[in-house]
Order: structure tokens, then C-alpha cells, then sequence
């Protein structure tokens, strides 16, 4: 009864200020001063204030400026998102699986949240992580909540982070640079360095912009055999040609490029300060992703079609000595090299206009494939298998306007198709059944789904917008491993999950532009949910893929920024939910995983955050001063559950702590101290399987960093 409350409450204090505003704007103040912000989250350009989707944009001059190495840094600090590095994807330097309002993939399937670089869909056959991207010189960060089913189709089960670089500027040149160096409390130093060239080719008609980026980051986990063993190298370069061909007619080719080596995992069993491994833990994760965008406007529609093709390759040694190998020659370590191809095609049809009738027609073309090759050691045999996924996908929306704009009806729709299929090259272990000369092949499973949104809007005033939506969201099937189709012939692929979101929003801007806020209440209904169970084969231990029942509950989003004064600006962002399991959760003995009432793993109940910036001029020569400071908060959440000790595994809640003072010169420079992690979190994410794989952040770090822009 009390979160019912509590959502009813939020919802009745969200309707009162956008009265608020809407009084405001008609009393005549014309103090509106809120930046305006555009953005594409409907597959068009519109001011943020508009759109009425619960959305956090992160722009590129802040990114610029702050001390994040990687977008999940960034993202960690937005209402209801976690973004922790995994102790799978935390392998290879910061791999991450992104939670959006308590939905996490758990490591099941595909991720439950859609990500995009440029126009490129970052999905893969059957993973959920995404890499951590370079943040310099992006133009935003869209975060999406809630399903987005409708416009980004499988991936977008309760939501969308779009990553989105600058665009080249016809026009001017430009330069910038900056360089950073810090140290982190018992590890060694880090150093960084980025800089962005835009080169007009041709007057109003051919641009290039390069974006280069180089960081050491000193490691903190010291081995046996190697201090700070866990250190990090990631390189990255990004090309953007744009050609405006006509006036109608425009053409951008992009190419974004990503290494990252690192020395070992964050791994530790003692609090983030050691590791018991011995063997070589080294790994590397590498990305190009390509993209080609035609775009030809007319007086009557826009069309956009973008071509992107993605390619990635992720190397792992694992200390595998947990688990005792007989007949194991190479120290107990599992070599495992995976890697994805995903070519997709988008063709979007946008209305051009003023009138009171808008709508966007698209269709999408998928084909992704992941290959893994793996083995311990072991004389018998490596793992080799392959997974592929064909999809095809039409969507639609149509929106109404009435009285001038004030009031909006949205109706939209998505049917999708997806084709896949598994093979086999070896299995480790010599099974009894064996490997087929040639490899396996497994039946090939097709799984469709429709999915609806309709939105109802309001504008009270130029500054103000209510909305109430109701959304589905979607993943596609997963069809079982081999183990698990020999041994169980009878058990079915896991089919596709569904997430029903209703919500009542707002966003407006009042007090002369002074305050600004974004809030949610939902409630979402998730059915069928995709989980993993483990069912003992030929091979052993194997995990299954089943649905289970459905999990549920109230949420809410609230991000409120206020400047008082001129110099100061106060931010607060809350995100709660109270999604749970509707039953029990079951292991295939019949014993009880998740008990009903308990949460998914992964998925925090509460994240909050509130920053304070204050600046101040340095006598009269022009120059300034600004202090930051910031602090985030993520509540414990279950890890998972753990075989060994037959019980859920919880990580403890996290309060991370951030102080900068920066010095701005009148022109071209700024330089910055700053401290991550002040008050020295362990942040330690426990391992379902042994404290040797616990996942821990990174300890007190203290820096400079210095910005150039001509």
C-alpha cells in the first residue's frame, strides 16, 4: 500500500508544478532561460521538452569537461540506470551490462536495453554487454527509459542509450585537446589524451572531423607474480565525412575504432586490493563499426536510410583453478575467444510540416552472428560453436495534433521476425554422443512478435508537457545449447519475453526557467521472463534457457535541477522501483532460485544522485573559478545465485563521491582538479561462483586535467 501511495503522491506534486508553469507562461513572465536541447529519441529532431518519453540527455561540452574515462562511467550517474562491469564483461576492461528501472538481463540472452553508437545497433546475437565507449567529443547521450519496442525493435525491452557524436561542421575549423593525469590510492598512475580536427573540404558542401584518443590507466590489484597487475590500455579513432550533395540530397560516411588491453580483471577476494590468481589473466576487447547515412528531404517527407556494419572480437585468459581439471597442462587457465558481425539496414520515412498530422514509416534488416572458441586445457577438445540471427522488422507511428498543438494523440505499431539458428564445430570432453564429422547443426527456430505504443499529450505552455503512454517492449527467443538439445531433445528454445510499461509524466520549466524538472510514474508488467537453469549432460553442468512466470511493480523517475542564483546550480535525480518476482523461481531440481517478492539480479530498488556546482569569478582579468561536487547511489542488489552455497549472492549498496575545482581562462584553456571516488568505496560486486572472481571499482583517485579549444 505504501508505494502506491507514495506513486500517487509523486504524481499529484508532478501535475501541480506543470500548472505551475502553465500559469507562469500565461501571466506574460518571459523569463523562460532554460537551455533548449534537441534531440532524436522519435527518429526526429525535437526539442526535449516535447517529447513525451522519460529521457536524460548527457551533452558532449559536459562529457568534455568531466573526469570520465568511458560512457558507463556517465551513465551510472542517470536516474534509474546501473551500468556495473560484469565479472564476465569486466574481463576484458570494462565491458558492461546496462540496467534500465530495475530490468537487467541478468546474463541471460540479449540485453534488455537498447545501445547504439551513431546509427549503429550494438546488439549481438546472444550477449548483453556493450563496450565502454570513448566520451570525448560526443554531441549527447540519449537515455531512453521505459520500452521503446515501437522505434528500436528486439533490444529495447525497457529502454535505449544512443551514443552520438558531433557531426562535421561545414563551416569553420576547429581543434581541441585535453590531457589528464592522476594516480589511484595503492596503484600506479594513469595518463589520457584526446583531441578532435574539423576540416571544412569544401565550403557548405564536404566536411571531415577526426577524433583520437589514447589512455593508460594504472592498475590497483596487485598478483603474486605483478603489482598493480590490472592495468588498462584503450586506444580509439573516430572519422566522420559529411557531403551535402544538393540541397536535398546528403551523404555521411563514419568509422569508429576501439582497442582496449588489459592486464587482468578487477578481480579480488579481499576488498579490492589483491588477487590469489597466478596464472596470465590478460584479455582484450577490439570494435570497428562502420556506418553509411543517405538522407534526401523533400517538401513532403524526409527519408534516411542507414547502413552500418559492426565487427568485434573480445580474448580472455580465466583463471579457471577454482575447479579442479584432471589432466589440465596449461596452469588451470580457459582460453576463450569470441566475436560478433551484425550488418543491419534502416530505411526511415518521416512527414515534413507543420500541419497537425505527423508520422514516421521505417523498416529494418538484421543479420548478427557470434562465434566462440574456447577450451581449459584440457587434451580432449575445444569448444567451438556459432550462433546467428536473420531479422526483419516494419514499424510505424502517427501522431495527431489538436487545439494548436496543445493536446497530441500517438499511435504506433512494430511487427518483427527474427530467423535463428545454432552450430557446433567441437565440444571439450568427448561426450558419449560425440561431434558429427562436419559439426552440428541445430533446428533452426523462428520467433515473431507485434508490439503496440500509445501516447496521450498535453502541452499546457511552451515549457510544460504532461503525458500518459502505454508500451511494449520485447526481446527475441533463445534457442538451447547442444548439451542441452542432446540430452533434453524435448525442451523447447525459451521464447521471447514481454515488458508492458503504462506511465504518467512530465517535464517543464518554471520559476523564469530557474527550475526545471523531468518526472515519471509506471508501473511495468514483465511476462515470460527469460532465465537460465542448470541441467546436468554428457558434458556436465550445462545452462538451459526456460521463461518464467513474470515479474512486476510501481517505479518512479524524478530529476530536478535549480538555480538559484546565477553562479550556483543544485541537480537531484531519484529512480525507485518495486519490480519483483510475482512467484517463486524455480531451479529444474524444484528447488527455489529467487523466492516470490525477491528481485532480479542485477537490479537495483533505488539509485539517487545530487550535484551542487558553484562558480565564482578570479578577480577582474576575466578568469573563473568552479567548484563540483557530486554524489551517486546505487542499493544493494542480488548478484545472483550462487551453486556453491545454494543461496542468492547480494552486493552491498554504493555511494560514490566526486569533487572537481576547475579554473576557466577567458579564452582557449581550463584546468581542473579533481577526486573520483573520495570517500574510497570498494563497491565490491560478489561472485555467484568464489570470492576470486568478486568485481571491485576503482579506489580514490586523485588528478589534473587540462582542456585546450582554438
Amino acid at each position: 500500500m505504501r508505494p502506491i501511495v507514495g506513486a500517487a503522491v509523486t504524481c499529484l506534486s508532478i501535475t501541480a508544478l506543470v500548472q505551475s508553469a502553465y500559469a507562469q507562461d500565461t501571466e506574460g513572465s518571459g523569463e523562460v532561460t532554460l537551455e533548449e536541447i534537441v534531440v532524436t529519441a522519435q527518429k526526429r529532431e525535437e526539442r526535449l521538452q516535447d517529447v513525451p518519453i522519460s529521457i536524460s540527455v548527457l551533452t558532449g561540452d559536459k562529457l568534455d569537461s568531466s573526469s570520465d574515462r568511458g560512457v558507463v562511467d556517465a551513465l551510472n550517474r542517470v536516474p534509474s540506470v546501473f551500468a556495473p562491469v560484469t565479472n564476465q564483461g569486466g574481463r576484458s576492461g570494462g565491458n558492461a551490462s546496462i540496467a534500465i528501472r530495475g530490468v537487467s538481463a541478468s546474463t541471460v540472452g540479449t540485453g534488455t536495453t537498447g545501445y547504439y553508437l551513431d546509427g549503429t545497433p550494438f546488439g549481438r546475437a546472444q550477449s548483453s554487454f556493450v563496450p565502454d565507449s570513448n566520451p570525448y567529443d560526443l554531441d549527447r547521450v540519449e537515455v531512453l527509459r521505459g520500452p521503446q519496442g515501437t522505434l528500436y525493435g528486439a533490444s529495447a525491452l525497457n529502454g535505449v542509450v544512443r551514443v552520438l557524436t558531433r557531426n562535421p561542421d561545414f563551416q569553420d575549423f576547429e581543434f581541441k585537446a585535453r590531457g589528464s593525469l592522476s594516480t589511484t590510492d595503492h596503484g600506479s598512475e594513469s595518463y589520457s589524451g584526446d583531441a578532435a580536427f574539423n576540416v571544412p573540404l569544401i565550403q557548405d558542401k564536404l566536411a571531415v572531423r577526426v577524433v583520437l584518443g589514447q589512455q593508460e590507466l594504472g592498475g590497483w590489484i596487485d598478483k603474486p607474480f605483478k603489482e598493480d597487475a590490472n592495468d588498462t590500455e584503450k586506444s580509439s579513432a573516430r572519422v566522420k565525412l559529411a557531403a551535402k550533395l544538393t540541397d536535398s540530397f546528403s551523404l555521411g560516411v563514419s568509422g569508429w575504432f576501439s582497442r582496449t588491453d588489459i592486464g587482468a580483471p578487477p578481480f579480488s577476494a579481499d576488498g579490492g586490493r589483491t588477487s590469489v590468481s597466478t596464472v596470465d589473466e590478460s584479455g582484450n576487447t577490439d570494435f570497428d563499426s562502420y556506418s553509411l547515412d543517405l538522407g534526401y528531404d523533400t517538401s513532403v517527407v524526409a527519408i534516411k536510410s542507414t547502413t552500418s556494419y559492426l565487427d568485434y572480437t573480445q580474448n580472455n585468459n580465466f583463471d579457471f583453478s577454482p575447479i579442479p581439471l584432471p589432466g589440465n597442462f596449461l596452469g588451470n587457465v580457459q582460453v576463450v575467444r569470441s566475436g560478433s558481425t551484425v550488418f543491419t539496414e534502416e530505411l526511415v520515412l518521416n512527414s515534413v510540416g507543420e500541419g497537425p498530422w505527423r508520422w514516421t514509416l521505417g523498416s529494418m534488416y538484421r543479420d548478427a552472428q557470434d562465434d566462440s572458441d574456447q577450451g581449459d586445457g584440457r587434451p580432449l577438445g575445444r569448444d567451438v560453436y556459432h550462433n546467428e540471427s536473420k531479422s526483419f522488422a516494419v514499424f510505424g507511428e502517427l501522431t495527431r495534433a489538436f487545439a494548436d498543438g496543445r493536446y497530441e494523440v500517438t499511435g504506433g505499431l512494430r511487427y518483427f521476425r527474427d530467423k535463428v539458428r545454432n552450430w557446433e564445430d567441437s565440444r571439450s570432453g568427448n561426450p558419449p554422443d560425440g561431434i558429427p564429422s562436419g559439426g552440428l547443426l541445430s533446428p533452426e527456430d523462428t520467433f515473431k512478435k507485434t508490439t503496440p505504443r500509445f501516447v496521450v499529450t498535453w502541452h499546457p505552455s511552451d515549457d510544460a508537457t504532461l503525458y500518459a503512454s502505454y508500451s511494449k517492449g520485447f526481446r527475441s527467443g533463445l534457442i538451447q545449447g547442444f548439451p542441452i538439445i542432446q540430452s533434453y531433445p524435448t525442451l523447447q528454445a525459451a521464447d521471447p519475453d514481454t515488458l508492458t510499461n503504462y506511465e504518467l509524466g512530465a517535464k517543464a520549466s518554471t520559476l523564469g526557467g530557474r527550475l526545471n524538472f523531468d518526472g515519471a510514474v509506471y508501473y511495468i508488467d514483465w511476462s515470460d521472463v527469460q532465465q537460465s537453469v542448470t541441467l546436468f549432460t554428457a558434458s556436465g553442468p550445462t545452462p538451459a534457457f526456460v521463461n518464467g512466470d513474470s515479474a512486476s511493480g510501481l517505479g518512479v523517475d524524478l530529476a530536478v535541477t535549480y538555480a538559484p542564483i546565477e553562479s550556483l546550480t543544485l541537480g537531484l535525480n531519484v529512480g525507485w522501483n518495486d519490480l519483483t518476482f510475482d512467484s517463486d523461481v524455480l531451479e529444474s531440481s524444484g528447488s527455489v532460485l529467487y523466492p516470490k517478492g525477491s528481485r532480479r539480479s542485477n537490479s537495483p530498488e533505488t539509485t539517487a544522485g545530487a550535484s551542487v556546482d558553484y562558480a565564482i569569478p578570479l578577480g577582474g582579468s576575466g578568469y573563473r573559478g568552479r567548484l563540483s561536487v557530486s554524489a551517486n547511489y546505487v542499493a544493494e542488489q542480488i548478484t545472483g545465485y550462487s551453486q556453491t552455497s545454494a543461496a542468492l549472492v547480494t552486493a552491498d549498496s554504493v555511494t560514490l563521491v566526486r569533487t572537481g575545482f576547475t579554473v576557466e581562462a577567458p579564452k582557449h584553456w581550463t584546468a581542473t582538479l579533481y577526486v573520483d571516488n573520495a570517500t574510497n568505496e570498494e563497491g565490491i560486486q560478489p561472485d555467484t561462483f568464489a570470492a576470486q572472481y568478486d568485481v571491485v571499482i576503482r579506489p580514490r583517485t586523485y588528478g589534473v586535467q587540462l582542456e585546450y579549444r582554438y
